[in-house]
C-alpha cells in the first residue's frame, strides 16, 4: 500500500476525517515535551520505519525549520494531537527543537528610546 493509498484510507470525502484526534494520539492527553507555539522543530533525517501516517505527514513538513503552530494548521490536526505527536518523534530523535530568540535578547531597547516614545504617547 502506498503513502497516499494509506492517507486516503482514513479520510472520507463527505465525513472528512475517518480517525478521532484521541485515538492519532493513542488516548494520550499531554505531551511528553514541552512545545510552545513557535518553536521550530526541524526533521533529523533520521530513518524510522513504521510510523503512522500522521507523523509520516509532520515528519514531511519538517524537512524545513517551521513552528509547532505552522505544523498544527497545516497538518489539519488539534494543536494538542500535534504537540503529542511532535513529542513522539522528538523521543525517537527524529526532529530537532529550537526555541526562538526573545526579540527583546536580542536588541533591548534603551531607557532613553523608551522615554521618548513615552513622552510622544502622551502628546498624542
Amino acid at each position: 500500500m502506498s503513502r497516499g493509498d494509506r492517507r486516503d484510507a482514513f479520510v472520507d470525502g463527505a465525513a472528512g476525517r475517518l480517525i478521532r484526534p484521541y485515538a492519532v494520539a493513542g488516548g494520550r492527553t499531554a505531551p511528553g515535551s514541552d512545545f510552545h507555539l513557535v518553536t521550530h522543530v526541524v526533521a533529523t533525517g533520521r530513518p524510522l520505519d513504521g510510523l503512522g501516517p500522521d507523523h509520516d505527514d509532520i515528519l514531511t513538513l519538517c524537512r524545513r525549520p517551521i513552528s509547532v503552530a505552522e505544523v498544527s494548521a497545516l497538518s489539519g490536526l488539534p494543536l494538542a494531537v500535534t504537540k503529542i505527536l511532535l513529542s513522539d518523534l522528538l523521543g525517537w530523535r527524529a526532529i530537532d527543537t529550537r526555541a526562538p530568540v526573545p526579540v527583546f535578547d536580542r536588541a533591548r531597547p534603551s531607557t532613553d528610546l523608551l522615554e521618548k516614545v513615552l513622552d510622544a504617547l502622551y502628546k498624542l
